[in-house]
């Protein structure tokens, strides 16, 4: 059995997992980067004999129908592979023909005279697939007659003349039209560019040439969106591949390149910009997986902005890794010798090829949103719409958005929209209940235990609406932290005695973490717990801790060893705030409002049986809760509710005419768009029952400064109003821009500050030298 064959008795998830393992084996094997120098300005500039090889792989049919003898795949599958091309930079046309092509050639039924050399690897195929944002089907007029003959150029054509054929958009009796063109027809001329990494491009001129018509009318249009739709998303998925390598490549170096006595990738301040790479990775990883799926939506627009986010990630994240990689290697790096230039001028060709970031930002600013959030205008389900065997993510999506946005709409109250600071419990409590009536209290949490159970896209959903509403959040730190942290560490009795009480809201939870001299170094806390009979006397102090004035319980980090290293002499405990020899005093910030305080604690008395987990293991209790927090604190919502304040502000002044801000705020919607889909990877973790990592720090980094920058876009839209307290009124419109600025500046901070970020995430993820 061939390994086609083997693709083809396998399921989808098995072929994409076994696609990834072939072509990483095949790379590793056979594509060795050092061929690539004398591959360089070769004719071809690849291996066709490689290529041929690759077809026997099954990866050029990967995306032709089964009726035709290909796979009959989704675009997926064919990403994995580009991405591990990408990784060794090849430059054999897998986007070109396998994707672009191969698309093209199925939509419009093309003959198998065609087809099967393109599949074989016997026949290089290439569209002409247009600008960005460009008409494909202007630049060639066709003429019916005896023969169908074309005239017009077409510019950047890749692979120039290193194609077999090409794959022309033209226009026939005002209709889009495709053509087949073998190399050397008769008034065909091919003039080749030479491109940084040593291919070629061309411009196709076409005086009076004969062409083979494929396709015309609607079919040519769907045609052409297809096949760009997916070259565009595949080739991002190259470009990731081709920046992991290049990253891989510089963390290897950084950890051996020796500097002042030590490797230079212990330095800190080095760390921190590879880390800030390895962010923008994950951030295109988790936009393309998306896109991979969206890019198939019948829905034209919403496949455009699939495929446009995937490549302004892709080529960002690769545009900085290129200008990184040549700094931290230094001069070697600007030298030929060093293989970090056969990446950066492959990157080069890749990002420029399907249009640039800043292209596709127009793109996108032209389609006017990144997300859809005003959904349908007529919904199918009542607000008091009840779950299909309680079941809430039985609902289609928008079905769903719909019931939350009209039930919102009709419950919450009015005066609390867009709260500028957080709210009080005296302030939400009634709100609070008619959450927990409607049984909407924690959305995340299982159903068995009183939660929605919902899944990450329709708690993508539930939050997108609530921002969008402007709801205000609740002393929630029972929802989102100890209440899952006991459905994993807590006793059966701690379980049944506390959960069911957060979620009622009889029980008010603050978080006892910071103190005075132990903040992001949160292992040299002091405050003590020390056992006397079946109760633990706890003294000492806490700081920063969030509304503790409303609450009446905490959980806490105590030191129950002094002896022992930091982080083993610690335990996790939860004290009942109505004991004894408890004093809290509130902290007012520079906005005014008073959300922290200090709590001290004299002699304070807890049952012994109020510890969660061992006893001095509350370091790995923690690090699981500061996990919760930092996937809390990396939700979209404070981000999507500065960019929908942020757009209500632009529709009272009218912005939508100004370029520069029209491009600022697509770039905003976009860093939120993938936040989002960065998001539900994580959010999946949890649902999954799986542990959190340390890669979790990338959540929170990315959500507290994509923030910021927002808090700070609209205090500068805002111009002379800027520094104005409380509601300003903007052509009607009523909106505090100074609190999203308060808000934002703890949110790099709480949760362990993105500096100590960044190097958890150097010394655990990314495996930095310590000297």
């Amino acid at each position: 059995m061939n390994a086609i064959e083997n693709l083809a008795e396998a399921n989808d998830t098995e072929v994409v997992a076994m696609l990834r393992d072939s072509a990483r084996d095949f790379c590793a094997r056979a594509l060795d980067r050092s061929r690539l120098r004398a591959l360089r300005g070769a004719a071809p500039a690849f291996d066709r004999a490689r290529w041929r090889e690759m077809a026997e792989l099954g990866w050029t049919a990967i995306l032709i129908p089964t009726a035709r003898g290909g796979l009959g795949l989704e675009l997926a599958a064919a990403a994995v592979v580009g991405r591990q091309l990408g990784s060794v930079a090849a430059p054999e046309p897998m986007i070109e023909t396998a994707i672009g092509a191969a698309t093209l050639l199925a939509y419009l039924d093309a003959p198998n005279e065609l087809m099967q050399p393109l599949q074989s690897g016997e026949s290089i195929l290439v569209p002409a697939l247009g600008t960005v944002n460009g008409d494909a089907f202007t630049p060639v007029q066709a003429v019916a007659g005896k023969a169908y003959t074309l005239n017009g150029a077409i510019s950047n054509v890749a692979l120039g003349p290193d194609a077999d054929g090409w794959l022309i958009p033209a226009t026939l009796a005002g209709q889009p039209a495709w053509f087949y063109l073998a190399r050397g027809i008769a008034a065909l001329t091919v003039q080749p560019h030479r491109l940084s990494d040593g291919s070629q491009n061309a411009q196709l001129v076409l005086d009076g040439c004969c062409g083979t018509l494929l396709g015309t009318g609607e079919r040519a249009q769907h045609a052409l969106a297809m096949a760009r739709n997916r070259s565009e998303v595949g080739s991002s998925a190259y470009l990731l591949g081709l920046s992991e390598g290049l990253f891989q490549i510089t963390v290897d170096y950084v950890g051996t390149r020796r500097q002042f006595g030590q490797a230079i990738g212990s330095f800190q301040v080095i760390q921190h910009r590879l880390v800030d790479l390895y962010l923008q990775l994950r951030l295109a990883d988790a936009v393309i997986t998306e896109s991979c799926t969206l890019v198939g939506d019948p829905t034209p627009n919403v496949a455009q902005r699939a495929a446009s986010r995937a490549r302004h990630r892709a080529c960002s994240a690769a545009q900085s890794i290129a200008r990184e990689a040549v700094q931290l290697h230094g001069a070697i790096g600007y030298t030929d010798e060093c293989d970090v230039g056969l990446y950066v001028n492959r990157i080069l060709v890749l990002t420029a090829r399907y249009g640039p970031a800043s292209a596709h930002v127009t793109r996108l600013a032209r389609l006017r949103s990144v997300r859809e959030l005003d959904g349908p205008a007529d919904f199918r389900f009542t607000a008091d719409a009840a779950p299909p065997k309680g079941n809430w993510n039985a609902f289609e999506d928008e079905d769903f958005r719909g019931i939350v946005r009209q039930w919102l709409a009709a419950n919450y109250p009015n005066n609390f929209r867009h709260s500028p600071a957080r709210l009080r419990w005296h302030e939400c409590r009634d709100w609070y209940a008619k959450l927990y009536r409607r049984g909407w209290a924690a959305p995340a949490w299982p159903v068995a235990l009183g939660g929605m159970g919902l899944n990450p896209d329709k708690l993508l959903i539930f939050i997108e609406e609530r921002e969008r509403w402007g709801v205000g959040r609740t002393p929630d730190q029972g929802i989102i932290m100890i209440g899952p942290l006991l459905m994993q560490h807590g006793t059966p009795a701690q379980q049944a005695h506390y959960l069911p009480k957060a979620l009622s809201g009889e029980h008010v939870w603050c978080q006892g973490y910071s103190e005075p001299n132990a903040g992001s170094d949160l292992a040299s806390l002091t405050t003590s717990a020390v056992r006397e009979g079946d109760e633990f006397v706890i003294n000492g102090q806490k700081i920063w801790t969030s509304l503790a004035q409303d609450a009446n319980n905490m959980f806490c980090l105590v030191r129950t060893d002094r002896e022992a290293k930091p982080q083993a002499g610690i335990s996790f405990v939860l004290i009942d705030l109505a004991a004894p020899g408890i004093t809290i005093r509130p902290i007012r910030n520079i906005a005014g409002d008073e959300e922290f305080c200090e709590v001290f604690f004299d002699n304070v008395r807890i049952p012994v049986s109020n510890l969660v987990g061992p006893l001095h293991g509350g370091w790995t209790i923690a690090k699981a809760l500061l996990s919760f927090e930092r996937i809390f604190v990396g939700s979209p919502k404070q981000c999507q509710h500065a960019l929908n304040r942020l757009q209500e502000l632009a529709d009272a002044l009218n912005l939508w005419d100004d370029a520069a801000f029209v491009d600022r705020y697509t770039r905003f919607a976009l860093d939120v768009a993938d936040l989002e889909s960065l998001y539900k990877e994580f959010a999946g973790i949890i649902r999954r029952g799986e542990v959190l990592g340390p890669d979790v720090s990338v959540l929170k980094i990315w959500a507290s400064e994509t923030f910021a920058r927002l808090s700070e876009c609209l205090l500068d839209t805002a111009g002379e109003a800027g520094a104005r307290t409380g509601q300003i009124d903007f052509a009607g419109m009523s909106i505090d821009v100074l609190s999203q600025y308060y808000n934002a500046r703890p949110t790099p901070i709480y949760g362990g500050s993105n500096e100590i970020q960044r190097n958890i995430l150097a010394k655990q993820v990314l495996r930095l030298p310590s000297r």
